[in-house]
């Protein structure tokens, strides 16, 4: 299972790199959301390879109908990460893939293809970076903390800015940059402390929240339950300033 994540996100991610620039169409979703011919053959190669090996397991992908075959195996697919990022050349997009047993994500993979780094979890065995282990920061205050928050306007605009208004103050800074996958690596790797996302869907976070915990994150609901993919509010973080954040965005 491991070895297929990986040949098809980086298959995927030869996609990506091939029409970075030169996308062929852009056509618009519900929510006013993108997506492009890109996103389109991302998902068909990913897919395909998942289907062949794996027949009987459900898939959930962004921009397809989720297949569910009863299955205790779940496969959860952003083929295009960053859509609107990579429409407008921006190199923060990627490929996310992950995989659940009985509605607990396994195994992860997020391939950034422009930076050439792929990374990689297996539940309870640690979090990689191309092959070499990678840890979240050692940040211990807020007012030290560097977040990341997503400030979409289109579907969430409203609590975006009431989150922001809740750091104010309370932490070092914080940046949105539109790539859930991105996100999730800069606190795996100890880049950013901690991410706030409050309205996503189980594409985007399911590969992420697995490489942030085994890499000695934590992973919760905006009221600190446990996740789960199909939630909507996560608080990512290095698990030193959660309880901070989670005060704030409880007040």
């Amino acid at each position: 299972m491991k070895s297929l994540m990986l040949k098809a996100a980086k298959a995927a991610g030869k996609i990506q790199m091939k029409h970075y620039g030169k996308i062929k169409f852009i056509k618009t979703k519900e929510k006013k959301s993108y997506f492009t011919n890109v996103d389109l053959e991302c998902e068909k190669i990913i897919i395909n390879a998942i289907r062949e090996k794996f027949p009987k397991h459900n898939i959930v992908s962004e921009e397809s109908k989720n297949i569910d075959n009863k299955s205790d195996y779940t496969w959860y697919i952003d083929p295009l990460d960053g859509t609107h990022n990579y429409i407008h050349n921006l190199p923060l997009f990627g490929v996310s893939i992950a995989l659940a047993h009985n509605g607990e994500v396994k195994l992860g993979v997020i391939n950034l293809p422009y930076f050439n780094e792929l990374y990689t979890a297996e539940k309870g065995k640690g979090s990689f970076l191309n092959k070499k282990r990678i840890k979240v920061s050692n940040t211990n205050k807020l007012n030290k903390a560097f977040v990341i928050v997503d400030m979409a306007i289109r579907n969430a605009g409203s609590k975006n800015i009431k989150i922001t208004k809740k750091l104010n103050n309370k932490i070092y800074d914080f940046r949105s940059l539109g790539s859930a996958v991105y996100n999730y690596v800069l606190v795996a790797k100890g880049d950013a402390d901690a991410y706030i996302a409050s309205s996503t869907n189980a594409w985007d976070v399911a590969a992420g929240a697995l490489i942030v915990e085994e890499a000695g994150g934590k992973v919760t609901s905006h009221n600190g339950e446990k996740w789960f993919p199909e939630n909507k509010k996560f608080l990512t973080g290095n698990g030193k300033i959660n309880k901070g954040l989670l005060r704030l965005l409880r007040s």
